[in-house]
């Protein structure tokens, strides 16, 4: 993968370009290779062919009804910085209507009130996220709560399932020991999302070998 991703450096498309650098930095510092098939080489560059790899913050609170906050994987680690943003915005912004799915709920309970738990028992999908917190919502104003790599997954899932996203505020973490494999380190995570439209996120964990 090392040879294909550095081969995207040389890209003319300046987003795959721009994508492929920031990957083959994180591969530089990494131990593991990825064995990709021709498919699967396919995928991924057609995915940063028409993706922006990360967003950034922005919007103003003072324009949101809510906000909604995805979690990032099953461990602490991240969900807590998210959970952290998510008080700050309601302590600062105390009209917020708040939809916290439920691994950042945990964290953020002890500190503020009138937070609306996304609980369910099996895996839930952003879209299922985006869901429930609209039939809760009292405006379809939001500011999303995302990590960076997964935040335009959550906007565009918002707003197809018809909030308005106007505001986003982004951690920046990986949760290296995470028992979902794709959340670990940016590049689990650009393959996982290349193939997601082929596969769930074990499928093809097991068939990366993704660590």
């Amino acid at each position: 993968m090392r040879n294909f991703i550095q081969s995207l450096t040389r890209s003319e498309n300046i987003l795959v370009r721009d994508s492929a650098f920031k990957l083959h930095h994180f591969l530089d510092k990494s131990v593991a290779d990825y064995r990709l098939d021709d498919t699967q080489k396919a995928r991924l560059e057609d995915y940063l062919h028409s993706n922006e790899l990360t967003h950034t913050d922005f919007g103003d609170p003072l324009k949101a009804h809510g906000i909604i906050a995805f979690s990032f994987g099953d461990s602490e680690d991240v969900n807590k910085e998210l959970a952290d943003v998510s008080v700050s915005l309601m302590k600062n912004n105390a009209f917020l209507d708040a939809h916290l799915q439920q691994e950042v709920a945990v964290h953020a309970l002890d500190k503020v009130t009138n937070i609306n738990v996304i609980r369910n028992d099996d895996y839930q999908t952003t879209a299922d996220v985006a869901r429930v917190a609209l039939e809760h919502s009292v405006g379809r104003n939001v500011i999303v709560v995302a990590q960076s790599w997964h935040a335009k997954r959550c906007i565009e899932t918002c707003q197809q399932a018809g909030l308005n996203v106007v505001g986003l505020r982004t951690v920046q973490s990986f949760p290296k020991n995470d028992p979902q494999p794709w959340v670990r380190n940016p590049i689990n995570w650009v393959l996982k999302e290349s193939n997601r439209r082929f596969a769930t996120g074990y499928e093809i964990s097991k068939e990366l070998q993704l660590a």
